[in-house]
Protein backbone atom coordinates (compact mmCIF):
# COMPACT_ATOMS: atom_id res chain seq x y z
CA UNK A 1 0.00 0.00 0.00
CA UNK A 2 1.31 3.45 -0.88
CA UNK A 3 1.07 5.89 2.03
CA UNK A 4 2.08 9.41 2.84
CA UNK A 5 3.67 9.77 6.27
CA UNK A 6 2.02 12.39 8.48
CA UNK A 7 4.56 12.01 11.33
CA UNK A 8 8.19 10.92 11.56
CA UNK A 9 8.41 7.15 12.14
CA UNK A 10 11.91 6.25 13.30
CA UNK A 11 13.62 3.76 11.04
CA UNK A 12 10.84 3.91 8.43
CA UNK A 13 10.25 7.40 7.03
CA UNK A 14 10.00 11.10 7.81
CA UNK A 15 6.80 13.09 7.65
CA UNK A 16 5.91 14.08 4.09
CA UNK A 17 7.57 11.06 2.50
CA UNK A 18 5.55 8.82 0.22
CA UNK A 19 6.44 5.16 0.52
CA UNK A 20 5.16 1.73 -0.40
CA UNK A 21 4.68 -0.30 2.82
CA UNK A 22 3.21 -3.69 3.61
CA UNK A 23 -0.58 -3.73 3.90
CA UNK A 24 -0.55 -5.17 7.43
CA UNK A 25 1.92 -2.57 8.68
CA UNK A 26 -0.23 0.20 7.23
CA UNK A 27 -3.61 -1.14 8.41
CA UNK A 28 -2.52 -2.34 11.86
CA UNK A 29 -0.02 0.32 12.88
CA UNK A 30 0.39 3.40 10.70
CA UNK A 31 -3.25 4.22 9.86
CA UNK A 32 -4.83 3.58 13.33
CA UNK A 33 -2.14 5.72 15.03
CA UNK A 34 -2.55 8.40 12.35
CA UNK A 35 1.14 8.25 11.53
CA UNK A 36 0.34 7.89 7.83
CA UNK A 37 -2.58 8.14 5.43
CA UNK A 38 -3.26 6.44 2.10
CA UNK A 39 -1.52 8.36 -0.69
CA UNK A 40 -4.72 9.65 -2.28
CA UNK A 41 -4.96 12.77 -4.42
CA UNK A 42 -6.35 14.77 -1.45
CA UNK A 43 -3.43 13.79 0.78
CA UNK A 44 -0.90 14.56 -1.95
CA UNK A 45 -2.29 18.11 -2.17
CA UNK A 46 -1.56 18.48 1.57
CA UNK A 47 2.08 17.41 1.10
CA UNK A 48 3.63 20.88 1.52
CA UNK A 49 1.62 21.55 4.69
CA UNK A 50 2.60 18.16 6.15
CA UNK A 51 6.30 18.77 5.44
CA UNK A 52 6.17 22.27 6.96
CA UNK A 53 4.41 21.01 10.13
CA UNK A 54 6.94 18.18 10.42
CA UNK A 55 9.87 20.57 10.14
CA UNK A 56 8.38 22.76 12.89
CA UNK A 57 7.89 19.68 15.12
CA UNK A 58 11.46 18.51 14.50
CA UNK A 59 12.83 21.91 15.50
CA UNK A 60 10.71 21.89 18.67
CA UNK A 61 11.75 18.36 19.65
CA UNK A 62 15.38 19.10 18.86
CA UNK A 63 15.37 22.16 21.14
CA UNK A 64 13.64 20.23 23.95
CA UNK A 65 16.02 17.28 23.77
CA UNK A 66 19.06 19.55 23.46
CA UNK A 67 18.09 21.13 26.79
CA UNK A 68 17.76 17.64 28.31
CA UNK A 69 21.13 16.61 26.81
CA UNK A 70 22.84 19.67 28.27
CA UNK A 71 21.45 18.84 31.71
CA UNK A 72 22.30 15.14 31.34
CA UNK A 73 25.85 15.47 29.94
CA UNK A 74 28.44 14.17 32.37
CA UNK A 75 26.03 12.97 35.07
CA UNK A 76 26.94 9.83 36.98
CA UNK A 77 24.28 7.14 37.28
CA UNK A 78 24.80 4.30 39.76
CA UNK A 79 23.43 0.82 39.12
CA UNK A 80 23.73 -1.57 42.08
CA UNK A 81 23.92 -5.28 41.26
CA UNK A 82 24.70 -8.59 42.95
CA UNK A 83 28.18 -9.98 42.32
CA UNK A 84 29.88 -13.31 42.87
CA UNK A 85 33.10 -13.89 44.83
CA UNK A 86 35.19 -13.42 41.68
CA UNK A 87 33.76 -9.93 41.14
CA UNK A 88 31.64 -10.79 38.10
CA UNK A 89 27.99 -9.83 38.08
CA UNK A 90 25.14 -12.27 38.46
CA UNK A 91 23.54 -11.50 35.12
CA UNK A 92 24.43 -8.27 33.34
CA UNK A 93 23.63 -4.57 33.22
CA UNK A 94 21.75 -3.83 30.01
CA UNK A 95 20.35 -0.78 28.25
CA UNK A 96 17.05 -1.29 30.09
CA UNK A 97 18.72 -0.93 33.50
CA UNK A 98 20.53 2.22 32.41
CA UNK A 99 17.39 3.71 30.82
CA UNK A 100 15.43 3.14 34.07
CA UNK A 101 18.10 4.90 36.14
CA UNK A 102 18.33 7.80 33.66
CA UNK A 103 14.53 8.17 33.70
CA UNK A 104 14.66 8.39 37.52
CA UNK A 105 17.54 10.87 37.43
CA UNK A 106 16.15 13.20 34.74
CA UNK A 107 12.38 12.88 35.11
CA UNK A 108 12.16 12.35 31.31
CA UNK A 109 11.21 9.01 29.82
CA UNK A 110 14.35 7.44 28.33
CA UNK A 111 13.79 4.35 26.19
CA UNK A 112 16.31 1.48 26.35
CA UNK A 113 16.83 1.78 22.57
CA UNK A 114 18.24 5.27 23.12
CA UNK A 115 21.09 3.84 25.22
CA UNK A 116 24.00 3.14 22.85
CA UNK A 117 25.49 0.22 24.74
CA UNK A 118 27.61 -2.02 22.53
CA UNK A 119 27.29 -5.08 24.76
CA UNK A 120 25.96 -5.78 28.22
CA UNK A 121 28.17 -4.91 31.21
CA UNK A 122 29.40 -7.93 33.22
CA UNK A 123 31.83 -6.36 35.69
CA UNK A 124 31.74 -3.54 38.25
CA UNK A 125 33.32 -0.24 37.30
CA UNK A 126 32.67 3.10 35.60
CA UNK A 127 31.58 3.07 31.97
CA UNK A 128 31.14 6.07 29.62
CA UNK A 129 27.87 5.59 27.73
CA UNK A 130 26.37 7.66 24.92
CA UNK A 131 22.61 8.28 24.88
CA UNK A 132 20.86 9.19 21.61
CA UNK A 133 18.01 11.43 22.73
CA UNK A 134 16.70 12.64 19.37
CA UNK A 135 18.06 12.39 15.84
CA UNK A 136 21.41 14.22 16.17
CA UNK A 137 21.09 15.03 19.89
CA UNK A 138 23.37 12.91 22.08
CA UNK A 139 24.39 13.01 25.74
CA UNK A 140 27.36 11.31 27.37
CA UNK A 141 26.91 9.89 30.87
CA UNK A 142 28.98 7.78 33.24
CA UNK A 143 27.37 4.57 34.47
CA UNK A 144 28.86 3.29 37.74
CA UNK A 145 28.16 -0.40 38.21
CA UNK A 146 28.45 -1.01 41.96
CA UNK A 147 28.22 -4.31 43.82
CA UNK A 148 25.26 -4.39 46.23
CA UNK A 149 26.22 -3.69 49.83
CA UNK A 150 29.80 -2.59 49.11
CA UNK A 151 31.36 0.77 49.90
CA UNK A 152 32.86 2.63 46.92
CA UNK A 153 36.39 1.67 48.07
CA UNK A 154 35.49 -2.03 48.36
CA UNK A 155 33.75 -1.85 44.97
CA UNK A 156 36.89 -0.32 43.38
CA UNK A 157 39.04 -3.11 44.84
CA UNK A 158 36.62 -5.76 43.55
CA UNK A 159 36.58 -4.13 40.10
CA UNK A 160 40.41 -4.19 40.07
CA UNK A 161 40.40 -7.93 40.91
CA UNK A 162 37.86 -8.64 38.15
CA UNK A 163 39.87 -6.58 35.64
CA UNK A 164 43.09 -8.40 36.56
CA UNK A 165 41.38 -11.80 36.14
CA UNK A 166 39.97 -10.74 32.79
CA UNK A 167 43.38 -9.48 31.61
CA UNK A 168 45.13 -12.72 32.59
CA UNK A 169 42.39 -14.76 30.93
CA UNK A 170 42.65 -12.73 27.71
CA UNK A 171 46.45 -13.09 27.78
CA UNK A 172 46.01 -16.86 27.84
CA UNK A 173 47.40 -17.33 31.33
CA UNK A 174 44.18 -17.98 33.19
CA UNK A 175 42.54 -20.72 31.21
CA UNK A 176 39.14 -21.43 32.64
CA UNK A 177 38.26 -19.52 35.79
CA UNK A 178 37.79 -21.90 38.71
CA UNK A 179 35.61 -21.23 41.72
CA UNK A 180 37.59 -22.46 44.76
CA UNK A 181 34.43 -22.80 46.81
CA UNK A 182 32.93 -25.38 44.46
CA UNK A 183 32.22 -28.78 46.04
CA UNK A 184 33.93 -30.76 43.25
CA UNK A 185 36.70 -32.22 45.45
CA UNK A 186 34.21 -33.53 48.03
CA UNK A 187 32.23 -35.34 45.34
CA UNK A 188 35.41 -37.08 44.08
CA UNK A 189 36.29 -38.22 47.60
CA UNK A 190 32.87 -39.74 48.11
CA UNK A 191 33.18 -41.61 44.81
CA UNK A 192 36.59 -43.03 45.86
CA UNK A 193 35.21 -44.05 49.25
CA UNK A 194 32.35 -45.96 47.62
CA UNK A 195 34.82 -47.78 45.32
CA UNK A 196 36.93 -48.89 48.31
CA UNK A 197 33.87 -50.19 50.15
Amino acid sequence: MKVIFLEDVAGTADAGEIKEVKNGFARNFLLPKQLAAPATQDQLQRLKAIEKAAQTNRMKFSEEWTAVANAMNGINVTVEVRVGPSGRLFGAVTGRHIAEKLTEATGREIDHRQVLLGEAIHEPGDYPISIRLYREVHADVIVSVMPEGYTPEEAAALAAVAAAERASFEAGEGGVAVDNDAPVAEEKETEEETEEA
